[in-house]
């Protein structure tokens, strides 16, 4: 672990761990087929431009962002690798999106006008049509595909087809929802081909990347999987690395007597004498509440109960079993130290969230730093 003395709470984001993961899944694909890493939402809680960097030197050749703003931050960092903004982009950044060849979506046909006003003949704007095949978010409806077809063939000069997606509801395997999803995007596509012969057809998310190989087309979307993570009952061909590991300062250590309350709300009463550690991290870091007197933090290698309520910034920890345990000690929340792991998807179990909640709201408010093993 490395020297952070004088903070009270910091992660560590091991980039070997996401270049690993997008290697691991690359070797999952048949070779036409391209890797679009997902670095939206600061890679998960990882940090977009480091995540971003590991994952193309594992195999990626396309990068995905939510947002504008996102994808102009890797644009800055002097990365120039094919991106694409998946969600909605306002008029106010279109023009910066296409003159730093950026790809951008597009759901409705007022998104497809707003992309023909920046584009011109010498610099037309590239998009992917987003397809709604029954996740109800962004998205064309199917019946609107032929509508599309000749909106863009109006325009075809000023805006450039690069591509169809979609996005699939299940992770289940054997999931009917997705079958018929898919043939859904594959009518659109086969629709919009004669707009675009070369456009690309992208799917398969992390769950459909290891269940569905007849939806992986010219391009995946890997999300999670890059930090080292699969939706709940999805199990990876090979090993995945978590990438990000979360530790907080333990700041003071008592002994409390049997029938001791600790926390608000008194939710939590010694059976015994016990020694309670304060550890400074909260809801306010990313501990989700949902874990009071449920979830675990790792002090020394074991695994100590969270006793009682868990506060804003601070958390206590029954540390009885942990051997002695003093001021200034570590305790880490979730990932892996010293050859023992707690990882996000056990924490968001046990919060009844999932592995992307715990790391994306760490990420967002405890200073991560990197690590490469």
């Amino acid at each position: 672990m490395s020297d952070r003395a004088g903070l009270l709470r910091w992660g560590e984001v091991d980039t070997g761990a996401i270049e690993h993961n997008a290697a691991a899944v690359r070797s999952w694909l048949g070779r036409p087929t391209r890797l679009m890493a997902m670095v939206k939402a600061n890679a998960y809680g990882h940090g977009a431009v480091r995540s971003a960097t590991a994952a193309l030197r594992g195999g990626a050749t396309w990068l995905g962002v939510y947002t504008p703003q996102e994808a102009l931050e890797l644009r800055g960092a002097g990365i120039d690798e094919p991106l694409l903004v998946a969600g909605y982009s306002p008029r106010e950044w279109l023009a910066a999106l296409v003159d730093a060849q950026v790809d951008v979506t597009v759901f409705d046909e007022d998104s497809v006008r707003a992309l023909a006003s920046v584009g011109t003949a010498q610099r037309s704007a590239r998009c992917h049509v987003k397809v709604d095949t029954g996740l109800g978010r962004l998205g064309f409806a199917p019946h609107q595909i032929a509508q599309l077809a000749k909106a863009l063939r109006s325009v075809d000069e000023r805006v450039h087809l690069a591509g169809v997606f979609t996005h699939f509801a299940d992770t289940a395997q054997e999931s009917v929802y997705t079958t018929q999803q898919h043939a859904v995007l594959l009518e659109a596509v086969e629709a919009l081909r004669p707009v675009a012969p070369e456009l690309l057809t992208h799917a398969a998310g992390t769950a459909a990347i290891v269940h569905r190989p007849e939806t992986h087309h010219d391009m995946v979307r890997a999300g999670i999987a890059l930090y080292g993570y699969t939706p709940p009952g999805v199990h990876p061909p090979t090993p995945l690395r978590p990438a990000m590991t979360v530790f907080a300062r333990i700041v003071q250590v008592k002994t409390v007597p049997a029938g001791a309350f600790v926390g608000y709300g008194r939710t939590w009463r010694a059976e015994s004498e016990r020694v309670i550690a304060t550890a400074a991290i909260g809801y306010a870091q990313g501990v989700p509440r949902a874990l009071s007197n449920r979830g675990h933090m790792l002090v020394h290698g074991a695994r100590c109960p969270i006793a009682g309520t868990v506060s804003m910034d601070q958390i206590t920890l029954d540390v009885s079993e942990a051997g002695p345990v003093r001021q200034g000690d570590v305790a880490m929340f979730f990932g892996e130290c010293d050859g023992v792991r707690l990882d996000a998807a056990e924490v968001g179990e046990a919060a009844q969230s999932i592995a992307y909640e715990v790391t994306c709201r760490a990420g967002a408010s405890v200073e991560c730093g990197t690590v490469s093993r």
